[in-house]
């Protein structure tokens, strides 16, 4: 019996780089997992003749179709990209496209016909043109799963951040950052760091404002927010400090033994682990009921369809999927 994990992976918007990664990434995947791809199969095949000529298409209508032989592309055709769809701009066509990968890998998992999913990236002005209101993935698959609580993860190489807030104006982080908040970000990542096998995690927990406050100077939010949740989630025996200032704790990150480091917004935790890990790091929901994985790059328009996307992550992305979902597996 077939005892590698079956990853399904979502095509993204179709002008941006992720069919043009797909097919790349899946004529370099080591034979670490099955793969279908949910997409527009005549889509994906317009980037296979220009980036990866040697990979065939297999339009499939159920994933109990998959064939998963070796330079073949499985694909669960949903056929909803227009033949003139532009490429490199944002549509509501595209939006609505993606949305309904996600849909279906969604529906796929929850019912287990799927071990996990890794998407490909999708473009907040085309979704929102397409009608649909989400900041991004993780708020996505939120819904479409019914969680109440979900925080994003990028993880490269030995760092692994988490966003207390995620894809929000910078003006409203301030009222987003409650005690229970961070308390429920901090429980989100111990929770998974102890389900993928470690023991006793060590985490860190950086504040909001420069030099984490100063003493109240630059702002109180670490004495009246951040250090109270930090304190909540020790008094449940997880092990977690703070609050750390941040260019100070990334600076000396690879010297101390955090297994993850919970940050307050969006760019105060890309930025350094997109610095150590480019084109390398992914992206991990926590708090799904299913294991979703994700490049750690945008649709990048400028330079769709030219042939110069590089699937690092995305290789990634499958990878850490595939290991996630090995632990559990069960035939299918």
């Amino acid at each position: 019996m077939e005892n590698r994990p079956l990853i399904a992976i979502t095509m993204g918007d179709p002008s941006g780089i992720g069919p043009e990664v797909i097919v790349k990434a899946l004529t370099t995947l080591p034979e670490v997992c099955r793969i279908v791809v949910i997409g527009d199969a005549a889509w994906l095949q317009q980037n296979t003749l220009l980036w990866a000529p040697e990979l065939s298409i297999r339009p499939i209508k159920e994933i109990s179709e998959a064939q998963h032989e070796s330079g073949v592309l499985d694909v669960l055709d949903l056929h909803n990209v227009p033949e003139n769809l532009k490429v490199g701009h944002a549509t509501r066509e595209g939006g609505q496209a993606a949305v309904q990968y996600i849909r279906k890998a969604v529906d796929l998992a929850t019912a287990q016909k799927v071990h996990a999913i890794t998407t490909a990236p999708i473009n907040k002005e085309a979704i929102h043109l397409a009608g649909f209101k989400y900041p991004g993935h993780t708020e996505m698959l939120a819904d479409f799963t019914n969680t109440p609580e979900v925080a994003l993860m990028l993880a490269g190489g030995s760092l692994r951040v988490v966003l207390t807030t995620t894809h929000v104006p910078l003006s409203a982080v301030r009222n987003l950052l409650t005690r229970d908040r961070i308390l429920k970000t901090i429980r989100l990542t111990h929770q998974w760091l102890t389900q993928v096998g470690i023991e006793h995690p060590c985490i860190a927990v950086t504040g909001l404002n420069p030099h984490s406050g100063d003493g109240g100077i630059f702002g109180d939010e670490e004495a009246t927010t951040i250090a109270p949740a930090i304190e909540d989630a020790q008094n449940e025996n997880i092990k977690v400090s703070g609050p750390y200032s941040a260019d100070a704790l990334f600076g000396r990150i690879h010297d101390a033994s955090y297994d993850a480091v919970i940050t307050m917004y969006h760019d105060q935790g890309m930025i350094p682990i997109k610095m150590a890990s480019m084109d390398r790091a992914v992206n991990i929901t926590l708090g799904l009921p299913i294991i979703r994985t994700s490049v750690d790059h945008g649709t990048a328009f400028d330079i769709a369809g030219q042939g110069v996307a590089k699937p690092n992550s995305l290789l990634e992305a499958i990878k850490v999927a595939a290991t996630l979902a090995q632990s559990s597996l069960v035939p299918r």
